[in-house]
């Protein structure tokens, strides 16, 4: 009697990391980084930091540019979670709802930490869900993850 075995889903996601990185390194690099970097800002939940130092590393003539490129694609995928915020308006998540009184008493500046892992995205669909207001909460985390990456980079010019 054959034995139904669950699928490797931990060796299948590492092996598409890996899959990505690669990619990343190539020519398209900084399409790989941009698609990555969006996907990163929204539910899916993944370093696009990696994937940032693997294009440092492959095409270091670019650093700046795939600092703008992560820094502008993360942001969108950042709206497109706000964006989820202000149209699921029965949306309710325990994580979600515990820092409603901090984004509501903090308002847009709080978008800032939209890049924190484990916090960030709750923030952005919180404030969507509040209708605060989009272009603020734009600058605010534009700032937050500009920073970030260029931290980021940093270090990897650093070492």
């Amino acid at each position: 009697m054959a034995v139904l075995m669950p699928p490797d889903w931990a060796g299948a996601a590492l092996g598409m990391w890996h899959e990505l990185l690669q990619s990343a390194s190539g020519p398209g690099g900084l399409y790989v980084l941009a698609a990555l970097s969006f996907a990163a800002a929204t539910l899916i939940p993944f370093s696009s930091e990696a994937v940032l130092l693997v294009v440092i590393a492959a095409q270091p003539q670019h650093t700046m540019l795939a600092v703008l490129v992560a820094t502008a694609s993360n942001t969108l995928g950042g709206m497109t979670t706000y964006a989820l915020g202000r149209w699921v308006r029965h949306w309710q998540t325990p994580d979600a709802w515990r820092w409603a009184p901090q984004v509501r008493h903090w308002g847009a500046p709080i978008t800032v930490l939209a890049w924190v892992p484990g916090i960030g995205d709750a923030l952005v669909v919180v404030a969507g869900w509040l209708r605060i207001n989009a272009w603020a909460c734009a600058a605010w985390m534009l700032l937050g993850r500009s920073l970030r990456y260029i931290t980021v980079a940093g270090l990897a010019w650093a070492l």
